[in-house]
């Protein structure tokens, strides 16, 4: 029904028109509760990682990325919205969240809070990606521990180069930028403390190149983080070597 009675040029009457636009707005009003709810999920999950629960805080980020799936296939749909009936949907910014504490000074540790704003969005690809790269983390940092989750290491590596697959789709967009540069870091720094120091050197080869590229742009605190990543891109070679700020 949603999809007919909003293809461009259907509406012929002011009873089908007004129809047309009450299906699209509840529509659209589904696709911003699904995005409010997974924000809810990455930033209580990030909450939970603060505080060092892992486990509960992966069980929240995996709830945002299931509703996350369900937004994708509800855009994908409202692309059969004409232009004249588009309604203004979310788009969520990204914001830092407080460093993580860690005795890997190599880690960046800083997870992505998710913020609301009333601009039009066409996909979900930087929310998803945000959620891979904070689930990521909070595998990378579990790993640390002595009675760390089964497989958190390669969970962690698997979610990096996810979120970085589809922040590097997006890489226009400055919000990529983050997720980018943390997964390449991060990717560097677990192949490094396992011992895959060849792997290791090309991520953080990447990390250096995309710093260069990325150049000056951006705001003071994101120039100073791309200094940072790039001393470590430059120092991390094996594990007793000493670090820049992360």
């Amino acid at each position: 029904i949603f999809s007919q009675s909003c293809k461009k040029g259907t509406p012929t009457t002011d009873t089908s028109i007004k129809h047309h636009r009450s299906i699209c707005k509840h529509y659209l009003n589904k696709v911003t509760t699904n995005m409010n709810t997974a924000i809810d999920h990455n930033n209580g999950a990030i909450r939970l990682l603060e505080k060092g629960y892992h486990e509960l805080a992966l069980i929240e980020f995996k709830k945002a990325a299931q509703q996350m799936y369900s937004i994708t296939q509800e855009l994908k749909q409202q692309r059969n919205i004409s232009a004249t009936e588009k309604q203004p949907l979310l788009t969520v910014c990204t914001t830092r969240a407080n460093s993580i504490a860690t005795n890997n000074s190599f880690i960046r540790s800083t997870p992505l809070l998710m913020s609301y704003s009333e601009e039009p969005i066409s996909s979900c690809t930087i929310e998803s990606a945000t959620i891979l790269v904070n689930m990521a983390l909070c595998y990378h940092l579990d790993s640390l521990r002595p009675n760390a989750m089964p497989g958190a290491v390669q969970n962690a590596v698997t979610l990096y180069e996810m979120a970085y697959s589809l922040g590097l789709q997006v890489n226009e967009d400055s919000r990529s930028h983050p997720i980018i540069l943390m997964s390449l870091n991060n990717m560097g720094q677990l192949h490094n403390e396992v011992g895959n120091f060849e792997k290791s050197r090309l991520y953080l080869e990447d990390l250096s190149a995309y710093v260069v590229m990325l150049g000056e742009i951006g705001e003071g605190h994101t120039v100073s983080d791309r200094h940072e990543f790039m001393l470590n891109a430059m120092v991390l070679r094996n594990p007793n070597t000493c670090a820049g700020a992360a």
